[in-house]
């Protein structure tokens, strides 16, 4: 990777002294990854990208997008340049492990587990790469998202002491994955007494463990303090003017905790509100909860009425056979 005193020098020289390819690159480099101009610049500069202009530069360029990219959950552009900036600077350790994180989110396990394992045999005492290795190792479903998941969130643990919640979510996702419920419920209610900025994140899947154990009130209880906070991650979203995978993913998560609300409702025999969040699913875009609003919107059938009892039947008198009459003295 290029020596980042060497870039700060090269991006700080006089704006006569750049070339188009340079000068649009220091633009990027001033805005912060969230600005949606930082990969404008980029894009810019590497379309003025020229030989003379140097690979290493280029491959900076292509790293300075990707930052831009990641930040509006453009996970599939971003992998595109990080994989450049890599194929021209083997050496960015910050490309590996940011391409270990894409491949995450798009759903390649395997290669971000690569990609995860490279950057911790460079780095083991960053716990950022431990966290990449068992997100990557959950992606991939079980047996990988099962004990190897563990064993990469113990790892960040260790370096991120009891404070730092992300460890204990994993732990718990990696139990939930393997459906060994009670475990996913320990390490889940950990995290949640120290959630920091994931407190959603952590009481909407800790009521996944809750309704698997059939404690539907809990579940309710977690999904309806998330919900509110699953709301503002999907407004913040549109606010920045995020992919439209990252848009959609945010309001996936949203829908499907007003599924799962519904379905804790219906089991509490809660059928309006119940039916409530169901609807909120369904305009989100949630199949299964238009099926369900569906089904609850059908009038509950009537009871049959209770049949009237059968009259006893009346005893006839008896006849004259003095066998059957009893005399009294």
């Amino acid at each position: 990777m290029i020596r980042a005193a060497a870039l700060g020098l090269l991006l700080a020289a006089p704006a006569r002294a750049l070339s188009p390819f340079v000068e649009q690159l220091r633009k990027a480099e001033a805005r912060s990854a969230s600005d949606p101009e930082r990969v404008e610049y980029a894009t810019r500069a590497l379309r003025a990208w020229m030989p003379e202009d140097g690979r290493p530069l280029l491959a900076h360029a292509h790293f300075a997008r990707a930052e831009g990219e990641a930040a509006r959950f453009d996970d599939a552009r971003a992998e595109d340049d990080l994989t450049k900036a890599l194929d021209i600077d083997a050496r960015n350790d910050r490309a590996r492990l940011m391409r270990a994180r894409a491949r995450a989110a798009l759903g390649k396990g395997a290669a971000a587990e690569r990609d995860a394992e490279d950057y911790v045999a460079i780095a083991p005492e960053d716990p950022e790469g431990w966290l990449a290795l068992g997100e990557a190792r959950l992606v991939q479903g079980p047996p990988r998202s099962g004990k190897a998941a563990r064993d990469a969130f113990a790892g960040a643990a260790r370096l991120l002491g009891a404070e730092d919640p992300r460890p204990s979510l994993g732990e718990g996702r990696a139990y939930l994955s393997v459906r060994r419920y009670g475990e996913a419920l320990s390490a889940l209610s950990a995290a949640a007494e120290r959630p920091q900025k994931r407190r959603a994140e952590i009481l909407t899947w800790r009521s996944r463990a809750y309704s698997a154990l059939g404690d539907w009130d809990n579940a309710h209880r977690d999904l309806s303090r998330a919900l509110p906070d699953l709301e503002r991650v999907l407004d913040d979203r549109r606010r920045i003017g995020a992919s439209t995978r990252g848009l959609n993913a945010a309001r996936l998560t949203l829908a499907d905790g007003y599924f799962r609300r519904g379905l804790a409702g219906e089991a509490l025999k809660s059928r309006e509100s119940a039916l409530a969040d169901h609807q909120q699913a369904c305009g989100l875009g949630l199949r299964p909860a238009c099926a369900r609003v569906a089904a609850l919107e059908k009038p509950e059938p009537k009871s049959a009425p209770k049949p009237k009892p059968k009259p006893a039947p009346r005893r006839k008198n008896p006849k004259g056979d003095a066998g059957d009459r009893i005399y009294a003295n």
